[in-house]
C-alpha cells in the first residue's frame, strides 16, 4: 500500500525500474535471511521494505500513464472498447454507462490499454454489456477536475478521459456465455422478487435495490434520508449483502446435514456466482474475497487468525487491481472491518462479561424468561459494541468523502440493519424457493419483506428530521480526510496491540482521536 501510493505521487525514472527491482529484491533476500536467525524487528523491516518497492514498481507497469494529463480538447474519435464494467440505471434513462478498457483507437495509438468512462445514447444502438468489445463513435475529453465525489473517484480509480455522447457502431465481440447467464439469471431473479409485488413499485423498488444493489431505483428523498442516517451501505452489493447472504446459504447447507468444511466449499462457489450475477462489482467482489478468507481460516486452520485473513483478502484484491486502494470504498470497507476485528470484538466481550442480570440466581434455577432477558441483552450489547466502533471507524470517511457527520448513524444502523437482514435473509429464502417453482410461496414471503421495507423507509424519513441526526461537515483541508482515516486505524491497532490496556488509553484512544479531529480539523455548517 505505501508503493502504491507513492506511485500515485511520483513518476517513475528511465533508469528506475532495474533500481526498484534491485531494492525489491534485496529486500526479499534480507528478509529471509534475518528470518532464518529470528531477528524478527530487522524481518519487519526487509518485508515492508520489498513489499513498498514491489508496489511501486509493479502499479508503475501496470498503469503507465498514470501520471500523464491529457490537454487535448474534445474531440469526436472512434475507439474500440471492452466493457469491464456497467453502471445501473433506471429504466427509463437515455444512456447507459460504465467503465471500458480502450483495445483499438483511430485517434491516438497511445489511448491502447487504457481506462475510461464512457456514457452512450441507447437509442443510437445496442447498450453495451459487461465483457463485450465494441466499435464506438463519441466525445473524448478529459476528464474534468471540478472536484465532485464522482470524478474524484473515476481519477482514483485510472481514469484520465471520458467518452460522452457515444453510439455503438458495431459490435466486435459480444458478451461471453457466462455474462449472458449472469444477465438472464439477473432478469430471473428481478422476476421472482416481483411476485407479488405488482402493485407495490415503491415497495418493490426498494426490495430490489437492498437484494441485487440497484440504487438508480431510489427516489432522491429515499437517497438522501439513507445517506444522512449513514445507512445508505444496506443498498449496495457490499459486504452487509454477501455477508448475510453468505450466512443464509451455510444455515441451509447446514440444516439439509452438510458438514461444515463441506458447506464453506460448496457455500463460496455459490456466494462467488451471487456476486457475478448482481453485476460483479469492485465492492462485491471485495466482500468476498473477505469473506472466502475469513470462512477459510475458520474452518481449514484452528485456530482461525481474522486479522490475518483480512490482510491477506486485501493482499489479494490490490494483486487483481492496485488502483482500489485509493477508491472509497476499499478504504471505509477495511478501516471498518479492521475495527470490527480488533476492537469491536474485544470491547463486546468486556461489555458481555459485565451483562449479568440475575447474577445472584443459579442458571439451573432460571426459567425461559431469564434465558430471553440474558440472552438478548447479550446480543443488544455485543450489537451496541459492533455500532459504537463501525461509527468511530467510519465517521473520518464519511466527513472526507460524503460531507456528512452522522451520529445518528448509531442508532439508526442499530434499528435498521436488524430490519435490512431481516428482509434480504426473507429475500434469500423467496428466491430459493421461486427458483424451485413455489410461486405463490415466494410471493407471501415478498409481502412480508415489502411490509418490513414500508416500516423501515417510514422510521427513517421520520428519524432523519429529527435534531441531531446528521450535521454538514467538511474537513478544513482536502489532505485531512485520508489522513484521519489512517490515523483512526492506527489508533485501532495501537490500542489492540496493548491488548486494550489502560496505559494506552484503553478503549478510549479512537475517541480521543476522533474528539480531537472533530475539533480542530472539521468545519461545520453548509447546505
Amino acid at each position: 500500500m505505501a508503493g502504491f501510493a507513492a506511485a500515485q505521487l511520483w513518476p517513475l525514472a528511465t533508469s528506475g525500474p532495474w533500481l526498484i527491482g534491485l531494492l525489491a529484491l534485496a529486500g526479499t533476500l534480507a528478509a529471509v535471511a534475518t528470518a532464518t536467525f529470528n531477528h524478527a524487528w530487522w524481518w519487519q523491516v526487509s518485508i515492508v521494505s520489498a513489499a513498498a518497492a514491489f508496489g511501486f514498481l509493479f502499479l508503475h507497469l501496470r498503469y503507465p500513464y498514470l501520471q500523464e494529463s491529457s490537454q487535448l480538447p474534445p474531440r469526436e474519435v472512434t475507439l474500440e472498447l471492452k466493457v469491464t464494467q456497467v453502471f445501473p440505471s433506471a429504466p427509463a434513462s437515455r444512456t447507459q454507462s460504465g467503465l471500458a478498457t480502450i483495445t483499438a483507437s483511430t485517434a491516438d495509438e497511445r489511448l491502447h490499454g487504457r481506462r475510461i468512462y464512457f456514457s452512450s445514447i441507447r437509442r443510437l444502438g445496442p447498450s453495451p454489456q459487461r465483457s463485450g468489445i465494441y466499435t464506438v463513435q463519441g466525445v473524448l475529453e478529459p476528464l474534468p477536475a471540478d472536484g465532485s465525489s464522482f470524478n474524484d473517484y473515476l481519477t482514483n480509480v485510472g481514469v484520465r478521459q471520458r467518452f460522452t455522447r457515444a453510439r455503438v457502431l458495431t459490435v466486435v465481440s459480444p458478451p461471453g456465455r457466462f455474462v449472458r447467464f449472469c444477465n438472464a439469471a439477473d432478469g430471473r431473479l428481478q422476476e421472482i422478487l416481483g411476485h407479488g409485488l405488482e402493485d407495490q413499485s415503491a415497495p418493490r423498488s426498494l426490495y430490489r435495490a437492498m437484494l441485487l444493489g440497484e440504487k438508480a431505483v431510489l427516489s432522491p428523498d429515499q437517497q438522501n434520508a439513507f445517506m444522512r442516517s449513514g445507512t445508505f451501505h444496506i443498498f449496495s452489493i457490499s459486504g452487509l449483502h454477501v455477508m448475510i447472504i453468505s450466512a443464509a446459504m451455510q444455515m441451509l447447507l447446514r440444516w439439509v446435514r452438510v458438514p461444515r468444511r463441506a458447506a464453506v466449499i460448496v457455500g463460496l462457489p455459490v456466494l462467488w456466482l451471487y456476486v457475478e450475477v448482481t453485476g460483479g462489482s469492485s465492492p462485491a467482489m471485495r466482500a468476498f474475497l473477505m469473506i472466502a478468507f475469513l470462512l477459510g481460516s475458520k474452518v481449514f486452520r484452528l485456530p482461525g487468525n481474522p486479522l490475518a485473513a483480512l490482510v491477506a483478502s486485501a493482499l489479494v484484491t490490490l494483486l487483481l487491481d492496485p488502483l482500489q486502494l485509493f477508491s472509497t470504498g476499499f478504504q471505509m470497507s477495511y478501516a471498518v472491518v479492521t475495527a470490527l476485528i480488533v476492537m469491536g470484538a474485544p470491547l463486546a466481550e468486556r461489555w458481555q462479561a459485565r451483562w449479568k442480570p440475575f447474577a445472584m440466581l443459579p442458571p439451573s434455577s432460571w426459567r425461559w424468561w431469564h434465558q430471553v432477558v440474558d440472552q438478548g441483552g447479550r446480543w443488544l450489547v455485543g450489537s451496541l459494541a459492533a455500532g459504537w466502533t463501525a461509527f468511530l471507524a467510519s465517521t473520518p470517511a464519511g466527513i472526507g468523502f460524503f460531507g456528512l457527520f452522522s451520529p445518528g448513524s448509531l442508532l439508526a444502523n442499530l434499528v435498521i440493519i436488524p430490519l435490512s437482514n431481516l428482509v434480504i435473509q426473507t429475500g434469500f429464502l423467496s428466491l430459493v424457493v421461486g427458483l424451485v417453482g413455489l410461486t405463490r410461496v415466494s410471493g407471501l414471503l415478498n409481502r412480508i419483506a415489502a411490509e418490513v421495507i414500508v416500516f423501515t423507509d417510514w422510521l427513517l424519513q421520520a428519524g432523519v428530521g429529527l435534531p441531531g441526526v446528521f450535521f454538514n461537515a467538511v474537513f478544513r483541508a482536502p489532505w485531512l480526510a485520508p489522513t484521519s482515516l489512517a490515523l483512526m486505524t492506527a489508533a485501532m491497532l495501537a490500542g489492540a496491540g496493548g491488548r486494550w490496556s489502560r496505559c494506552y488509553g484503553g478503549y478510549w484512544l479512537p475517541v480521543i482521536v476522533l474528539v480531537v479531529l472533530v475539533a480542530f480539523g472539521v468545519k461545520f455548517g453548509g447546505a
